[in-house]
């Protein structure tokens, strides 16, 4: 067979191209050559027309069939990924289960964690004190005199049932106990020594000034003594006189 080359215009070869791909023809090569043919008489214009109806009714079924093998491979994958689906759709189900848990979970944590913290805020200057207390030696009943200094049986009867007791012991460890009017009294024995003092440079009976001259603890016990007939003013010397040692 021989070959022919011919050179034609771009807008010509577009035309060309057209025709071909409207013809059914895969190229512009062959559509020329088919139109030579033609034209010679080798190849009837019937005979091209059944050509093409014969390619589009085979382009048709091509496309049908491509269409049913489409589909086939559709339905075949959905087979193969519908079990998988499925079980995918039960562990989001299961999954979302348990966020929702644990997100009860946190909430009940929370609500614990502020509960405990209300109770340690409450419950903590209690265990405070009870273990500054167990640390603490326990104070005896000389101890609270020495901070008070004196002690009047009539404020501790609610506090103290057996007072005959109480004061003997504190009799025993150094305290001075006067036997007032209607009550008895216990004294810090470094304070009695020190109020002493304080009385018998006193050298006025005048109320105001006593009272100025004394603190307000040496003046109340003061008072008791005086109410009990202990202790008494001399107007000759002018000073006051304890009864009690």
């Amino acid at each position: 067979m021989r070959t022919i080359i011919i050179k034609i215009d771009d807008k010509v070869y577009d035309e060309l191209e057209r025709r071909a791909r409207s013809e059914g023809f895969l190229t512009v090569s062959d559509y020329v050559r088919n139109l030579i043919l033609r034209n010679l008489g080798y190849i009837s214009t019937e005979s091209h027309s059944m050509v093409s109806e014969h390619e589009e009714v085979s382009a048709r079924k091509g496309t049908a069939v491509i269409e049913k093998l489409v589909t086939y491979i559709e339905r075949k994958i959905h087979d193969k990924i519908n079990p998988f689906t499925s079980k995918i759709d039960e562990v989001n189900r299961k999954l979302a289960e348990v966020i929702e848990r644990i997100e009860l979970l946190e909430d009940k944590v929370k609500e614990l964690e502020s509960k405990a913290s209300s109770c340690h805020e409450v419950t903590a200057p209690h265990g405070e004190e009870e273990r500054e207390r167990k640390e603490k030696p326990r104070r005896t009943a000389r101890d609270i005199l020495r901070d008070q200094k004196v002690m009047f049986e009539s404020e501790i009867v609610k506090r103290i049932k057996d007072r005959d007791t109480f004061f003997l012991k504190l009799e025993r460890s150094g305290a001075k106990i006067i036997e007032a009017k209607d009550e008895r009294i216990a004294v810090d024995p470094d304070f009695w020594h020190e109020f002493v003092e304080k009385v018998k440079a006193l050298s006025t009976n005048n109320e105001d000034k006593i009272k100025e001259y004394l603190d307000p603890i040496e003046y109340k016990l003061f008072n008791k003594l005086r109410e009990s007939a202990l202790i008494y003013f001399d107007a000759t010397s002018r000073r006051w006189n304890l009864l009690v040692e």
